[in-house]
C-alpha cells in the first residue's frame, strides 16, 4: 500500500540537430546517415542543386 511507486519515469529524446558544417568551408550541411566505420551522409546547397556526399565523421561540426 505505501510501498515504491512500480511506474517508470518517460524519457523524452533529446532534440538532435542533423544541421552541421563542414570544418575545411564552413557550408552547412544536412546528416543524412551513418555508414558506420567512421563515415557518415551528407547534403549540400550549393547554387540552387542539392547533392549528397560521403565524408568522414570528423570533417563536420555541428552548426
Amino acid at each position: 500500500m505505501f510501498g515504491k511507486s512500480k511506474r517508470t519515469a518517460v524519457t523524452t529524446p533529446t532534440a538532435r540537430s542533423d544541421q552541421y558544417r563542414l570544418k575545411a568551408t564552413g557550408q552547412r550541411v544536412t546528416l543524412l546517415e551513418d555508414l558506420g566505420g567512421g563515415d557518415v551522409r551528407i547534403a549540400m546547397d550549393s547554387d540552387c542543386i542539392t547533392r549528397d556526399d560521403i565524408v568522414s565523421a570528423r570533417d563536420i561540426t555541428p552548426a
